[in-house]
Parts: C-alpha cells; structure tokens; sequence
C-alpha cells in the first residue's frame, strides 16, 4: 500500500480547524487574575462536578469528536484533573488537550503524571516578554517563572506537542516579535497569537490600559507575523480582522472558528432569536473592537430582513439542513450560568411570537424558489412540499441527468417556470447549454466560475444559443484549499468577461464594470425546525457564503458603500492587495 503523501502546513493548519473538537469546562475559578478575562463575570470560585465532566467527557466521544480540549477557568487547578486526562485518552479521542497558565506543570512530578496519563498537547497562555509586564497582566507575582519553569518541563519532556497562546494588547504589542523570538529559542514551534476582545474583565477594567489602534501598531504586528515564514514554525492568528492582515492574509483565522467563538455564547443568541433581547456587548465603542462585529451585523440583518420581508427569491437546501443540525451546539456551561444568573435576576424577557416563514414569504414580494438538491428528484420533492405560492423556480444541482426529459415545452418544472439554471463545472454547463429554446430552456445558464469552467466559458461567451441567457457567478469557498485550486485568478479578470454577460459576486474594481445587484434572499437554511434563526445554522451559512471582507485601503473607494468585497476564504487565498479603489 502506497502511504499518502505528507500534509502540507496549510493543510494541517486546515485539518486541525475543521477537526471535532470537544471543549469541556472543568472550573469557573482560576489562580490567575487576568486583566483581558472573557468569563470572568461567571468566576465564582466554583469547581464542575466530577459527574458532569465525565458526562460531558463521554457525550463529546459519542458525537465523534475526536480532540478533547479541558478548559476552565484554569482546568489544572481541578482535583480531578488528571483522571479527567485518564478518561479522555482512554475513550478514544485522538488528542487530549489543555489550555492553562501552566503553572502547576513547574512541579515536574504534577506535569510527568498528566502527560503518561495521556495529555498529548499543552497550550501555555504567556502574555508578556518578562516578569514585569506578565504578571501585571495575568495580576500574580511570579506567575511567569513559574510558567516558564513548567513550559521548559514540558518542552524536555518531549512527549507532548507544545504551544503557547498570547492575548495580544497594547501591553505586550510592541515586544510581541521578541516575546517570539524568546520562546523559539528554548524550543517553542507553534504560536496562537490572540487579538484582545472586549469581554468580561477585559472591557470592564481594560477598556484603557489593553485596547488599541491595530492600524498604527501595523509595523509590530507585521514584525511578529513574519515568524510564519521560518520553516518548521506554526503560527496561528485568532480574531484578528482580517482586513488588517494585508500580506498575511494566508494566516487568517478559518472562519469555521466563529463555530467555536458562537458556542461559548448560545444562550444569549437564542435568546435574541427568541426574545430580542440584544447581546448585552453590542454596543461600538466595544464592537469596533470585536472580531464578531461581521458576524452579529449579518445577524442583526437577518433578523430585520425577517420584519421587512423585502424578498425577492427564497433558497432551500434540504440536505445541508439535514447534515446541519444542532449537535455543533453543545453548550458552554458558562453560557449555561449566565442565563441561570440572568434568571435569578428577575430577567426573562417574554418570548416573541413566531412567524411561519411562509407567512413572511406570503408578505414579501418573492416569486422564485431556489432550489439546492442533489438531482431532480430531490428537487421534485421541495417543489412537491416547499413554498408552493412561488411561481418560478432556480436549481442548483449536483446532477442534472433526467432534467431536459423533465422540461416541458413551455419552460417548466412540475409545474413552475425555471428562470435560472447553475451550473458547478464545465461538464455540466455543457450538458445544460445543449438543451434548446425550442426544448423548453429558455432559462438564464449561470457558471459558476472556476479553472474548470473558465475554458468553456470563454469559447461560449458569443454562442448564439446562449444569446441573452449566459451569466456567471464568483463562487465562495467554504475552506481555503478550495479556494486556492479551484478559483480564477481575480486579478487578470479585469474586461476579459464581454459586458453582454451579467455576472454575479465580483468586485467592480477586478471586473472592470459594476456587477449585477445583489438579490434579497430568503436563505430557509439559517432557520431551525422551529423556522426560528438558529445560531450555528445562521452562523455556518454566515462562514460559508456571508463572510466578506474589503482592504482597509477601499474605505474611500467610490462604490465602498455598494461593494461587499472578497469572501473571506478568497482574501485569503489571493489576497486583499488584488483590491483597487476606484476614484
């Protein structure tokens, strides 16, 4: 058997992103007073049961997650945490993980027995280049000779991976590529450089000493970054905008990790789904300062797109809402306390009457729905089931075999008008663009684009059966090894596309000419089956298809306000320098 080829490091960086990861809470309590705490409005000195670890333990498995990470609060302060380690390893997760201060492990007996029980990879949280402005920042003397004491154990061990996380503030910004440097040099391999975010303590006793202007601290930042380019270095970047990463736009953060940023929070999103009751954070002086800025204003969009109802097309996709369903949503039992503190509290806000989405599509001014299914039978049954009102039909399908048998003369599909047809690749755009007027295809054959149908595209933009019919559209790339294979080079696009062709999702600056507007959509995916928004369906779609991203160099671009820029996944497969605002 020929053994397969070697990961690179963007496809371990990607693998270990999108790897079933089971976070589980051990302690709202930690021996650290840290400046930039998330939760520390949940710290009450408590320790979880030993019960309920376990449980949580053993549920993470049965999902199949196959990377246990013990978090707390500070998890090794836990007494049981080296049999929760035992537990782990001995159910079969891949990796046992912890996210700590590291200071216990400066007892090599405490380190030596966590690691032979089955702790396979230590993340050491250090903030600072020296004493001084560590233990300020985590508000302990001697915590950073006791961190490093344990992280040079660990390190000599050689046994475990080791990592070290740093919460990126204006205290530490400046020493950022020394604090690196430092740490290489006693062996550290792999960084999580983490941007500041304004919860908990951070915001609270912070706000002034820890935030600051990411754009002026560019040269440090950029510095610091740099490391990635030394062979055998792993960096990583977490909610850092992406917009400020100009020529590092690789290092990103995958978008799946709002996955991970919502699921710490899910109580108070379904609580505004249900209520309206508004995140208690969102307000700007502390959401400029948030890498979930982008995420809860398409959120707050969704939500009032659902009063207005302005539609003009609704999109189903009854296999991903099977695929995606709520067990991405096991909750953070911190999030958990807050609504149970919240409650003793007094506040429960009354729930908000539910409206069925036919009704808001009955109010609304949507005539077609947009059909994504695996073939034409898949797509007979939401036709057959789904939003019958709606006269016109689009269909974005895996197979189009049977489809032209399926056609009636007139243009229709069981009944409804087919207006639009995609097409993923050539094949594809082949076998539909073979399909006559005369047939019944009278419908709009959109490309997606791509290496695989540029080639095509570019023999048939005059062809006269498609005269008035071909469009194409930009696709998004759900993970940036997609993005990177299969997507056009954006930069040499610029008038290659004749302008009788309408195209769809890309920037006026790249194409030459001013895109075709965007539709109003009602994405049925982004609901649960109580048609309620639900959080990790909204926000997966978000990550998918949503997420987009300008340079900071397009704020004065004469079509900023209309443009909505690359998805994420393309920034960061062929950069946010491709940009160019136009005067």
């Amino acid at each position: 058997m020929t053994a397969a080829p070697p990961r690179t490091s963007l496809e371990e960086h990607e693998h270990a992103a999108h790897e079933e990861r089971a976070w589980v809470r051990l302690t709202y309590e930690c021996n650290n007073r840290c400046i930039f705490c998330l939760d520390s409005d949940t710290h009450d000195g408590e320790m979880r049961t030993r019960e309920a670890v376990i449980r949580d333990i053993l549920a993470g498995r049965r999902r199949g997650a196959t990377r246990l990470i013990l978090s707390g609060g500070e998890p090794t302060i836990h007494p049981n945490f080296i049999e929760f380690v035992r537990i782990g390893h001995r159910s079969g997760y891949r990796r046992v993980q912890t996210v700590t201060n590291g200071r216990l492990f400066a007892y090599p007996k405490i380190l030596k027995k966590c690691i032979d029980e089955g702790l396979g990879e230590i993340t050491f949280s250090i903030h600072g280049p020296n004493a001084k402005i560590h233990d300020a920042l985590v508000g302990v003397k001697g915590a950073y000779e006791q961190e490093i004491t344990g992280l040079k154990w660990a390190i000599a061990d050689g046994r475990p991976i080791i990592n070290v996380d740093v919460c990126v503030n204006r205290a530490n910004v400046k020493h950022l590529r020394k604090m690196l440097d430092d740490l290489m040099a006693i062996g550290v391999k792999e960084f999580d450089l983490l941007q500041v975010i304004p919860f908990g303590r951070a915001f609270q006793d912070g706000r002034e000493t820890l935030f600051y202007d990411l754009a002026s601290e560019g040269e440090s930042l950029k510095k610091a970054f740099e490391v990635s380019r030394i062979p055998g270095v792993h960096l990583w970047l977490n909610r850092f905008p992406v917009q400020h990463l100009e020529g590092f736009e690789e290092l990103a953060q995958d978008p799946h990790k709002f996955l991970d940023e919502v699921r710490g929070r899910q109580e108070e999103y379904r609580r505004l789904f249900t209520t309206g009751e508004p995140l208690d954070c969102r307000e700007p002086e502390r959401c400029k300062h948030c890498y979930l800025e982008n995420l809860c204003d398409s959120l707050d969009e969704r939500r009032d797109e659902l009063v207005e109802a302005n539609y003009e097309a609704v999109r189903v996709d009854p296999v991903w809402e099977a695929q995606n369903h709520e067990v991405a949503g096991v909750s953070d039992p911190a999030s958990v306390k807050w609504i149970a503190m919240q409650a003793a509290a007094g506040n429960v806000p009354n729930e908000l009457p539910l409206e069925p989405l036919e009704d808001v599509v009955a109010r609304s001014l949507a005539d077609t729905l947009w059909v994504v299914a695996p073939d034409v039978d898949a797509a007979r049954e939401v036709l057959a089931s789904r939003f019958a009102g709606l006269k016109h039909v689009e269909l974005e399908l895996e197979s189009y075999d049977g489809f032209a048998e399926a056609l009636d003369t007139d243009g229709a599909f069981e009944g409804r008008v087919v207006t639009r047809v995609v097409a993923h690749d050539a094949e594809q755009a082949a076998q539909l663009a073979a399909m006559t007027p005369e047939d019944g295809a009278r419908f709009e054959l959109c490309v997606l684009l791509t290496l695989d149908s540029r080639g095509w595209l570019e023999r048939h933009w005059d062809a006269p059966e498609l005269a008035g019919r071909l469009a194409v559209r930009q696709p998004t790339w759900e993970k940036l090894s997609a993005a990177k294979s299969q997507s056009v080079d954006l930069a040499s696009l610029s008038g290659t596309i004749p302008e009788h062709v309408p195209v769809d999702g890309i920037p006026e600056c790249l194409l030459g000419r001013a895109p075709r507007a965007e539709r109003l959509v009602l994405d049925t995916t982004r609901h649960g089956p109580d048609q309620r928004l639900e959080i990790f369906r909204a926000t997966q779609r978000f990550v998918e298809d949503g997420f987009r991203v300008k340079s900071l160099r397009c704020s004065d671009c004469r079509v900023a306000a209309s443009c909505t820029g690359l998805h994420a996944n393309t920034a960061r497969a062929q950069g946010l320098g491709i940009l160019t605002p136009l005067r």
